[in-house]
């Protein structure tokens, strides 16, 4: 991390935008004194809600990604996702759902891939899945997710020959406390955007009825073919001295 470089686009940013410290600071509902830490890059005390508030404070974005071994972390996210969009394919072949997968589509403009794209022959549903391992940017995905329930349905008219008379769409995430502590703490925004939860979305899958957007959490399970869940990560543990005897411990030397 480039700390002076951050400091140092944040005052261009502020300047540009015509703004005083002490207005970044009221915006953020900070002190004066921390938006000059930060510009000095002298923020190593502030947490990630304050850096991030102040950014939205001079209306940017900020990315908290972790970098990892180059193209190492690629693999592993992919592999990740990879997973859960099979997992969630085998669920909807298993209620009668035809499936789609890197549905891309590119209307007057506005273009994109489908993770998953649904079509229920029976109710004449359409469902669009988008599949996130990790959320970095809430509100991108939240906009991207929109444009898609609104766009490809008219796609899927011209390219598939399907004619939905109801549309969903689903942000599908692990069940991780971290994605379930972001849900909470967005829950305004998350409600709004995306109202049905788990249950509503798996009843909807079964029962294609209406409109529906919502948030999807697959937990894990070890029974394994066409079910809600994801296998979990590895846990790692800390290596033991070496195995130790099996003898009964009233038989152990003391």
């Amino acid at each position: 991390m480039d700390r002076v470089k951050i400091g140092n686009t944040f005052r261009a940013i502020r300047v540009e935008m015509g703004l005083r410290q002490a207005d970044v600071a009221a915006r953020a509902g900070v002190s004066q004194q921390s938006v000059s830490d930060l510009e000095c890059g002298r923020f190593g005390g502030l947490s990630v809600n304050t850096y991030c508030e102040m950014a939205r404070a001079v209306d940017a974005d900020v990315s908290l990604a972790p970098r990892w071994r180059g193209s190492k972390l690629d693999r592993l996210l992919d592999r990740k996702h990879a997973q859960i969009q099979n997992r969630v394919a085998e669920v909807l072949g298993g209620h009668g759902w035809e499936v789609r997968t890197e549905f891309s589509f590119n209307v007057y403009g506005e273009r994109g891939s489908v993770d998953l794209l649904g079509w229920h022959p029976t109710s004449r549903a359409l469902l669009v899945v988008e599949v996130k391992t990790e959320l970095t940017d809430l509100q991108e995905t939240l906009r991207v997710l929109d444009m898609k329930h609104r766009v490809v349905p008219v796609v899927s008219r011209s390219n598939c020959g399907w004619n939905p008379l109801v549309v969903g769409s689903v942000l599908v995430m692990p069940d991780a406390s971290t994605h379930r502590d972001l849900a909470e703490r967005h829950s305004a925004l998350m409600s709004a955007s995306l109202p049905s939860r788990t249950w509503a979305v798996r009843h909807w899958v079964i029962e294609p009825s209406g409109t529906m957007r919502g948030i999807w959490f697959l937990r894990n399970t070890g029974e394994g073919g066409a079910n809600w869940r994801v296998q979990p990560s590895r846990r790692v543990r800390k290596p033991t001295a070496g195995p130790r005897s099996a003898q009964p411990r009233s038989q152990r030397p003391g």
